[in-house]
């Protein structure tokens, strides 16, 4: 048997990647050395790709006025909150500690960069401050009319794709889709006969991939004449979630929606999933699923508002669809956190707490 030895090195890096908060190791110039896992994260760029190459390429100027008054006065210096903009366009928000690396003849060889992400501390309060607009039975039961219209709609799809494409996998594939889709639209009915708050629901684990890629699978098909291009980024090797299947299909299936009408004419859709190693939600560790698209993008005014039932921008919108979907996400024990640039576009986060051996963890 073949057996890897790890270096010093290699065992440094573990330790790095272990760290809930961002490492950056620069050399005296001002070249990245090294970055752990976390620091990947927040500026979206692998150690390999980062290694060599100026700070400037990759961190943000206010990191490196820190870093170099850090270096002159060679002392670890305590910055304050700062919200950059970094490379790729997304606003963050972060705090730094800059500690100088001294030889032992007192020269100054680089610096080791500390990065705080405060971003998920804040979409913890303020989905908060978002439950007072979303708490009013009077606005789940108007809000259950307007899912209907979504099984609806997968219907529909999935009977056009099987006109168009008359493929033995195709028909096996829509005919399941069929099925499903009319036992959700029967579950909504049953609810909407209750005049009472909703039944509480029945979590079991979930895999959250198979339910992001039916969805993707019909709204690839049906875009209303768009170019769309989705891409999957997932990370299979997460664990399930503990949730309602047909409860996380509608948030998804919003969300998603919601980004092909933010797109003129053409672009992309991007969703991701992987582990989050920097907070837990509830004491429980959690899973990020982020759709990011490249719409119109939502302006600050507009993206205060998202979340309040009946607020809508479109001519026959609702205004229901994201309030159901944050009740749905808070209901899971997760959190919704949304993004955007006018002209850039949006990127919806949604956290779920996952699920391992029959526990909620």
């Amino acid at each position: 048997m073949n057996r890897v030895t790890k270096t010093k090195g290699d065992f440094f890096q573990d330790i790095l990647d272990a760290l809930p908060d961002g490492i950056v190791v620069l050399d005296k110039s001002f070249n990245i050395i090294s970055l752990n896992h976390a620091a990947e994260t927040i500026f979206k760029i692998s150690r390999e790709k980062a290694r060599g190459i100026s700070s400037s390429t990759v961190l943000p100027e206010e990191m490196e006025e820190i870093a170099e008054k850090s270096i002159l006065d060679e002392r670890t210096v305590f910055g304050d909150e700062i919200n950059p903009v970094l490379k790729g366009g997304e606003r963050v928000s972060i705090q730094v500690v800059s500690s100088p690396l001294i030889s032992d003849e007192g020269n100054a060889l680089g610096v080791i960069l500390q990065i705080k992400d405060l971003s998920s501390a804040k979409f913890l309060i303020e989905k908060n401050l978002q439950k007072s607009s979303a708490s009013t039975l009077e606005g789940l039961l108007i809000g259950l009319t307007h899912e209907l219209k979504n099984p609806l709609s997968g219907i529909k799809g999935a009977a056009q794709l099987l006109l168009q494409e008359k493929t033995i996998d195709v028909t096996e594939k829509c005919a399941d889709i069929i099925t499903k889709e009319v036992d959700r639209l029967c579950t909504l009915l049953d609810r909407l006969g209750q005049i009472e708050p909703l039944p509480k629901e029945v979590l079991e684990p979930v895999d959250i991939h198979d339910i992001i890629s039916v969805i993707v699978f019909l709204e690839s098909k049906s875009r209303d004449g768009k170019r769309v291009k989705f891409v999957e980024n997932f990370d299979i090797t997460l664990p399930p979630v503990l949730g309602n299947k047909d409860s996380l299909k509608q948030v998804f299936l919003n969300i998603i929606k919601n980004s092909i009408q933010a797109i003129p004419n053409r672009g992309s859709i991007e969703i991701t999933t992987r582990w989050i190693t920097d907070y837990k939600l509830k004491g429980e560790k959690a899973i990020l699923v982020e759709i990011r698209d490249t719409g119109s993008g939502i302006s600050k005014e507009i993206l205060q508002k998202i979340y309040k039932p009946f607020y809508t921008t479109k001519k026959e919108g609702s205004g229901l669809g994201l309030f159901i979907a944050y009740q749905i996400i808070a209901k899971h024990g997760g959190a919704i956190f949304v993004e955007s640039q006018l002209e850039k576009g949006t990127v919806f986060k949604v956290y779920l707490p996952i699920y391992i051996n029959n526990e909620k963890r």
